[in-house]
């Protein structure tokens, strides 16, 4: 069991559209099928037509301060940005839950995250060779209008993830049990950069994402060489490049912190000056000293508003600049990082190859004849990677 928080969002109907049809193509993004539309149900609303649950559920978000008011309480507050959450359930592909176990599941989940008396919409989805089902939940409580608190919700469904599992008789994400054990010990959960939510879009943005180095295809002359003999070579060859991989990619990310946090802190006092300076007739003349400009000399001594304004836009264009640079130099250091493991990778496979080609060699000379005492000396295979190929699944 897997489940994915996609994220808040602002538009049920938006949201629904997408669960309730098939995924969108380049050349129709506006599908009218849904033929990957397994079955879908609501829970807590006065229809069981899918179609006018996100038409029910944005009307309880709009109606909040009435409901607020209707159950006693104050109906001030901020006003709720984004009611909606929407959250997937995933099984293994040898796992083949019915309609029964999925809404288990889903309700079980609903009450982890404290929503049990919440709208929800349920769709389930069978495009995919793992069963899975999404969850459009309303964040607005349809009896007292308040919106519910989802701190540390991707923790709490990891732990009813791990319950799950553990009632199911099976532990197929056996990285998941560890980190919870890590966390109620009060220790650091450690996840690789490409793992953690935090900053994801500013590493897409800068290229500091790894991508796939491994190559699937053989060696270019199979018949020559000794294929289980190639295979364990080229598992060691890329377990050897990834492991400096994942080192290089985390002092990356440690150094972008420090350089991120640092830039952040100088750039925001370089506005609380600018502001502090504006305030005054000398700190404007001093400001206006480092323009050199003479037709702003009167509108720095008057104080002129759109003045200053224009100065604080010209900082902030000069800061946009100054992000840009460290978020291309933060990319060009990762493309680095993934060019010298392509190198490595690259020579690891000719010598697997080659390698391979002389046990096969020797394995033609000796035949059958060959002395007992001699034995053929191989890398130790490596951990099959991912539940697609029967190794460890991992956490997401």
């Amino acid at each position: 069991m897997i489940p994915k928080i996609n994220g808040l969002g602002r538009s049920f109907a938006g949201v629904a559209a997408y669960c309730l049809h098939d995924a969108p193509e380049p050349d129709d993004r506006r599908p009218r099928t849904s033929e990957r539309v397994g079955w879908a149900d609501t829970r807590n609303l006065a229809t069981f037509r899918p179609e006018r649950a996100a038409r029910l559920m944005a009307a309880t978000a709009r109606a909040a301060p009435d409901l607020k008011r209707l159950a006693g309480g104050s109906p001030g507050g901020r006003k709720l940005a984004k009611p909606v959450l929407h959250y997937s359930l995933s099984w293994a592909r040898d796992e083949t839950p019915g309609k029964g176990e999925m809404s288990r599941a889903v309700d079980e989940s609903l009450e982890a995250l404290g929503l049990e008396g919440h709208e929800a919409l349920i769709v389930a989805h069978e495009d995919t060779r793992h069963p899975h089902v999404h969850v459009i939940a309303n964040r607005v409580d349809p009896e007292t209008g308040k919106a519910a608190k989802l701190g540390n919700s991707k923790l709490r469904l990891s732990r009813w993830a791990e319950g799950y599992e553990r009632e199911q008789g099976r532990i197929r994400v056996e990285r998941r049990v560890k980190n919870n054990e890590r966390r109620r010990a009060g220790q650091e959960v450690l996840r690789p950069i490409w793992d953690r939510p935090l900053h994801w879009a500013r590493f897409r943005r800068e290229g500091m994402l790894p991508v796939r180095a491994r190559r699937s295809r053989g060696p270019a002359d199979e018949e020559r060489v000794d294929m289980e003999a190639w295979r364990r070579a080229e598992a060691q060859a890329w377990e050897k490049v990834e492991d400096g991989r994942w080192l290089g990619f985390w002092r990356l990310e440690s150094r972008a912190r420090r350089e991120w946090a640092d830039l952040h802190k100088r750039q925001e006092e370089m506005r609380l000056r600018l502001d502090r300076e504006s305030r005054t007739l000398r700190g404007r003349l001093r400001i206006w000293r480092i323009e050199r400009s003479l037709r702003e000399l009167v509108g720095a001594v008057r104080g002129r508003e759109d003045l200053v304004e224009g100065w604080r836009e010209d900082l902030d264009r000069y800061h946009k600049g100054e992000r840009a640079a460290l978020g291309k130099a933060h990319g060009e250091s990762a493309r680095e990082i993934e060019r010298k493991v392509r190198e490595n990778y690259r020579r690891g496979l000719r010598d697997a190859e080659r390698w391979a080609r002389e046990t096969k060699e020797r394995e033609g000379t000796w035949g059958r004849a060959r002395s007992p005492s001699i034995t053929r000396i191989v890398p130790h295979p490596s951990w099959p990677r991912g539940p697609d190929r029967g190794g460890r699944a991992v956490e997401r």
